[in-house]
């Protein structure tokens, strides 16, 4: 092969990569479905987070809210398409040099090495993936040896001018039917989750004046993983151990038995926008954090507690904060019912005052060590206390309404962690002046605080309202407006409306 003629094999090979790694793709979907494979845009969402610059994440989460996942999983899906596209170029280029049945085998072995020995190992499912059982290596072969023989289909000689015109049809629409199957299990596999995550996540269900308990249909969920851990409440244990006399290993039956207490508490996600929904109040019933580790018989030495999910989520809190928040619970139920599969069952972790990155969902095991252990999310550059900053915003009327003119009802919520609220101000004339609002006592000291007020605008017209807030300490809410990363979003959330005569 000269240096000239490589470059349309190349480009053959590409393509009938590019089609082979469609179909292994959707494959790989389906047996992710029905024969518990991991997908490997899954596995690898965790690494590619991990080598991405905390503050480029911080600015994708901002602009994109739940359409990041979406994003990412679609980039990764991308590139391994493209990467087996590049494995059927290199296999057609060696072809055409060297002579061998059944090539694109060996070349697909040669993926197969890769994903098995370097991806999946990366990703942190251990060589061949055999953390996630003794079949997935032969799953992958299969995948791989499908991929394979599609590919050995693009090595066939082109059909002679005489040939049958039915038959050349036909083998002409033999791609063209790999692709468009492999791209409808795809769409059928992935859009109807991609479309939820983007345009109805829970917390879009809700509309007007927030209540003061969100459903739990509505309790905004964010996660880090394209799929949650579904953990059986038969196997699952609950251990406690590190730096401890007695540790524990407790079922979920064993975690129930123990006394129990209920806080109402508002969690917020850091990535919350001024405004944003990502921010809801419910009933959770668990352990004391405190009580349980007393349990164990602490040791002097032990003056963190590391916290590991089944998802491989860590988080550690210190023992000075533990001992002295009886509000922070190892929950189990949310509005008296076992918390559902999205908000972390069989148990969570429940830390009032703080955002949601410090309370991991699907916990698995305590251990007290001596030294702060880190957290998925600070790791990332994402702030290591995450104490809610105070915040108000407007639910009523929404940003962009045309409202009638006369008496406008004005209402939303504000959230100040523990400190509680002690004033909301709204402006409707872009801040030069601000009027007090009335708001409800909160459900608890750890909720937010539904507040009101009756505006009557002077005339038609265009006008920009903001709200702010002041915690029950007398201190007011930053009025600077700053982006999540990495300690949470602040300013005065705004919106715009139009007044008009009818």
């Amino acid at each position: 092969m000269t240096n000239t003629s490589w470059r349309p094999a190349a480009w053959r090979g590409f393509g009938w990569g590019v089609l082979a790694g469609l179909a292994l793709v959707a494959l790989m979907y389906l047996a992710g479905t029905f024969l518990g494979l991991r997908p490997l845009p899954q596995a690898l969402s965790g690494p590619v987070l991990a080598i991405m610059p905390g503050f480029v994440f911080g600015f994708l989460i901002d602009t994109l809210q739940h359409a990041g996942k979406v994003v990412e999983e679609f980039g990764l899906i991308v590139a391994m398409v493209v990467g087996l596209g590049v494995l059927g170029a290199a296999w057609a280029v060696a072809s055409g040099r060297w002579r061998l049945a059944q090539s694109a085998l060996v070349f697909a072995g040669i993926g197969w090495l890769v994903v098995t020995a370097l991806l999946l190992p990366i990703s942190g499912v251990g060589f061949l993936g055999l953390n996630d059982g003794p079949t997935t290596p032969l799953v992958w072969g299969l995948l791989f040896a499908i991929y394979g023989v599609i590919l050995q289909m693009g090595s066939a000689s082109p059909l002679p001018d005489q040939a049958d015109p039915g038959r050349r049809r036909t083998l002409g629409a033999v791609p063209l039917a790999i692709g468009a199957v492999s791209l409808g299990v795809l769409a059928l596999r992935l859009v109807p989750d991609w479309y939820r995550a983007i345009f109805n996540p829970p917390e879009a269900g809700l509309s007007g004046l927030s209540p003061e308990l969100t459903p739990v249909a509505n309790f905004y969920v964010v996660s880090k993983n394209f799929s949650d851990p579904v953990v059986d409440a038969q196997g699952w244990t609950l251990s406690v151990g590190g730096a401890v006399d007695k540790p524990l290993k407790l079922s979920l039956a064993d975690l129930r038995a123990l006394p129990s207490s209920t806080e109402y508490v508002t969690m917020e996600c850091i990535s919350n926008n001024v405004g944003g929904g990502l921010m809801s109040t419910g009933g959770f019933t668990g352990v004391r954090l405190s009580d349980l580790l007393a349990m164990a018989n602490p040791r002097a030495n032990g003056t963190w507690a590391a916290f590991k999910a089944r998802d491989g989520y860590a988080e550690s809190l210190p023992m000075s904060l533990i001992r002295g928040a009886p509000e922070l619970l190892v929950a189990y139920d949310l509005d008296g019912a076992p918390l559902p599969e999205a908000h972390g069952f069989p148990a969570r972790i429940l830390l009032p005052g703080h955002y949601g990155m410090k309370g991991p969902k699907w916990l698995d095991s305590i251990d007290l060590v001596d030294h702060e252990s880190g957290g998925y999310w600070e790791a990332q550059g994402w702030d290591h206390n995450a104490v809610v900053k105070t915040t108000a915003r407007f639910d009523v009327p929404r940003d962009g309404a045309i409202v009638k003119l006369g008496a406008i009802s004005l209402s939303g919520v504000a959230f100040s962690g523990t400190r509680g609220i002690s004033k909301v101000e709204y402006s409707t004339d872009g801040g030069r002046s601000w009027l007090a609002a009335d708001f409800k006592p909160p459900l608890s000291p750890l909720t937010w605080v539904l507040w009101s007020a009756a505006w009557t605008p002077g005339s038609e017209g265009a006008y920009q309202l903001r709200v702010r807030a002041t915690d029950g300490g007398g201190v007011a809410q930053d009025a600077k407006a700053t982006a999540s990363y990495p300690t949470g979003a602040s300013g005065y959330h705004t919106i715009q409306i139009n007044v008009a005569k009818s």
